[in-house]
């Protein structure tokens, strides 16, 4: 497997376990389940994000 690939794979699943940990937040403080979902894909979008951004930065993806 490519290192590039794996680092890819890595940045997924770290947005995810983000994702998750912003909608278990959600539901602990009493959110009901559309305000976890909707805070849990904001929570994925914005850590892929970051993510894709420092990966570029380093020089890990892209060009």
């Amino acid at each position: 497997m490519q290192l590039r690939l794996m680092y890819v794979i890595i940045a997924v699943l770290v947005a995810l376990v983000a994702a998750l940990a912003g909608s278990f937040v959600t539901v602990v403080e009493g959110g009901r389940p559309p305000a976890a979902f909707k805070t849990g894909a904001l929570a994925f979008a914005g850590s892929l994000t970051l993510l894709v951004v420092v990966m570029s930065a380093l020089g890990v993806v892209g060009s």
